[in-house]
């Protein structure tokens, strides 16, 4: 996947005279696999989404709510390239950042999360599941999702 987000990149890149401005590109900070556009019955899994913006910088700092919101802008980006929304997905699983040891999610930031899933989906997915984990990617990334959306 990072091999053909390079090879999209320099395919932009080399496209553009020298006089013309490069434009800028999303590049998702999770991963998209199995998809066939917009068709019917297909599944889409995005993996990993994190709260990283546009230019690659960790958004929110220590507040799960800021990181929260950036992660699902993030899925909405992910889904649009292929012709998805969050109307079509269907389960989605947080990895929320929680002390060594902790085995389930604290009620305030389960509270967090859930307050904002709403404010995204009109309709919550089937299937939502919340774990406690120990280490993320990195050391201030606060929360993960994974996402399975069928259209």
């Amino acid at each position: 996947m990072k091999y053909l987000r390079s090879l999209f990149l320099l395919a932009i890149l080399t496209s553009c005279s020298k006089d013309e401005p490069v434009a800028t590109v999303k590049v998702p900070s999770g991963y998209l696999y199995k998809v066939e556009p917009a068709i019917s019955g297909k599944t889409a899994y995005i993996c990993g989404e994190r709260p990283f913006n546009d230019t690659g910088a960790l958004v929110g700092g220590t507040d799960l709510g800021a990181q929260t919101r950036q992660v699902f802008d993030n899925v909405k980006t992910s889904l649009a390239t292929v012709g998805m929304s969050l109307t079509d997905v269907t389960q989605v699983t947080y990895s929320i950042k929680e002390a060594a040891g902790v085995t389930q999610v604290s009620v305030s930031k389960l509270e967090t999360v859930k307050a904002i899933e709403a404010t995204y989906f009109a309709k919550t997915p089937s299937i939502v599941t919340a774990k406690a984990v120990s280490q993320t990617t990195r050391e201030d990334v606060l929360i993960e999702v994974e996402v399975i959306a069928i259209k």
